[in-house]
């Protein structure tokens, strides 16, 4: 209901039902519970493709027979080309002329008669008389006419991705002792990933948990922004991403994505609530921002750059090259507003975000006053320990990529 609150009830792509686990199921008092659901929703579905995963490996063993289309069209298998459908379409339903006789279907055929015969001239039907009685079947290549592989499409019940291979999977990355609880099998994030995402594409996991989601979309070329506020990030998401990169996780799609390591990620961690309510409820800068992680703070989410100036106290930020930030946690009186927009001038203007101003804030052309509080509260979500934050301005990647593994860079998240 949340979802088609969010998306848009015709949004709503797909209920897939994951069959989680095997077995018996012991401890279930009534009824063994082997089913969890993956929604999937688009922001637009009218902008969505068709999903596709590539041949199925258990499908491929079926693709047995060759002919003279080897080298463009690959091997192909044997498909009836009768139908046992009950919807009754008359101009399916005709015979077929082979070798002086006329083999009619029980029911009707799947192709038009025109198809038929384009077929039948292209080498394209196989007929085989036994008992006296003609089958007819299609060539089903395993490449289409533009020579690419024929693809299969998702289905809403997913089976073979089991809770049990996500514990052996913790278990060899963690040891028995500091496994994760109930992980996804990385095979079950391989098969959503696949379809819904191309090599490059940007996967976010806002509940990381042991890293799952990232490790698999690493594997398979994603980009990748996980989010996780427990010890979680410590414990088991950095040594399972840095296993990954190295080259040392031999598990879970490992093998399956042809995985040899490589790459990096950058840290970041969570700077500390830039506001707080006093004891009568007001909201006040908290006490752990010194001036300058004060102004850096204010830059970022008003987006504006860091640079503070070396000569004039007020320049700590700049968007452009005639527009500056100013922060204080003073409280501004008229005189000094006065004293700042004459040092301005009238070809800069100045955004000044102090805790509180005395006099009209659009008295000065070149000033743009605010008080902190006011001016940020709408920014993000201050004072959370759970998954609801809402962040502006994140910091951009660098534009050489790090040599190390990652950083920890306090306040920039």
């Amino acid at each position: 209901m949340l979802l088609d609150e969010i998306f848009g009830r015709p949004n709503r792509v797909e209920t897939f039902v994951w069959k989680k686990s095997y077995g018996g199921g012991a401890k279930s008092k009534y009824v063994v519970n082997q089913t969890e659901f993956v929604l999937c929703y688009a922001r637009n579905i009218e902008l969505v493709e068709p999903f596709f995963l590539p041949p199925d490996e258990k499908v491929l063993k079926y693709y047995k027979y060759q002919d003279e289309h080897l080298v463009t069209r690959g091997p192909y298998r044997l498909q009836p080309l009768a139908t046992t459908s009950n919807d009754e379409r008359p101009n399916l339903r005709y015979a077929i002329a082979y070798q002086g006789e006329e083999i009619w279907p029980e029911k009707q055929w799947q192709w038009s008669h025109e198809r038929v015969q384009k077929a039948m001239k292209a080498n394209g039907l196989v007929f085989v008389k036994k008992a006296g009685k003609w089958t007819v079947s299609y060539k089903q290549y395993l490449k289409d006419e533009d020579g690419e592989e024929r693809p299969s499409k998702p289905i809403s019940l997913i089976d073979g991705f089991y809770t049990q291979q996500g514990t052996t999977e913790s278990v060899q990355l963690f040891g028995q002792e500091n496994k994760f609880q109930f992980p996804k099998p990385e095979g079950l994030m391989r098969y959503l990933i696949e379809f819904a995402t191309n090599p490059g594409d940007l996967v976010l996991d806002s509940f990381a948990g042991s890293g799952t989601t990232g490790a698999v979309a690493h594997k398979m070329g994603r980009r990748w922004i996980m989010v996780e506020l427990g010890e979680h990030c410590h414990t088991h998401i950095i040594p399972r991403l840095t296993k990954v990169i190295d080259g040392q996780d031999p598990g879970g799609v490992t093998d399956a994505c042809q995985w040899k390591g490589g790459g990096g990620f950058r840290y970041f961690k969570l700077g500390p609530s830039l506001l707080m309510q006093d004891k009568w409820g007001q909201w006040v800068i908290s006490k752990e921002y010194n001036p300058a992680m004060l102004a850096e703070a204010l830059c970022k989410l008003e987006g504006f750059r860091y640079e503070p100036s070396e000569s004039l106290f007020w320049m700590q930020g700049r968007s452009t090259e005639r527009d500056f930030l100013y922060c204080t946690t003073q409280t501004l009186s008229a005189e000094q507003l006065q004293q700042l927009s004459e040092e301005v001038g009238p070809e800069r203007s100045l955004l000044v975000l102090c805790s509180a101003f005395r006099g009209k804030a659009d008295r000065f052309e070149n000033l743009t006053v605010k008080k902190i509080p006011k001016a940020v509260l709408n920014k993000c979500e201050w004072g959370h320990d759970d998954y609801s934050l809402k962040v502006e301005n994140l910091p951009k990647a660098p534009k050489k990529p790090r040599t190390n593994l990652f950083d920890a860079e306090d306040g920039d998240a």
